[in-house]
């Protein structure tokens, strides 16, 4: 059970790239089964084969999500379809898989 907090008061001052979340967005991948199901854990350290193209040739790819509070409290994603269909494109476009 994730335990629930309060959220901090929002900070104009805080800037992309300098604060972290205290948990990770993962979703699996494999060629039997395609995307699984997406989930939202505690942050923790992962392990990542020698064998990953990463670290040979550099094919990845990252695009991060962008949430702000509303004047109301609510945390709000910015556009997040948007979002997604700029990930599709970027995985297409360096041949990552996108089924």
């Amino acid at each position: 059970m994730i335990e629930k907090r309060p959220l901090p008061a929002f900070d104009s001052t805080l800037k992309f790239g300098r604060v972290h979340s205290d948990h990770l967005f993962e979703v699996d991948w494999s060629l039997d089964l395609g995307w699984e199901i997406p989930h939202i854990g505690p942050y923790h350290k992962f392990e990542l084969s020698p064998l990953n193209t990463v670290f040979h040739y550099a094919i990845e790819c990252f695009e991060g999500m962008k949430a702000f509070h509303g004047v109301d409290g609510k945390i709000r994603l910015f556009r997040p379809e948007k979002n997604m269909q700029r990930f599709l494109s970027s995985c297409k476009r360096i041949g990552l898989p996108v089924y």
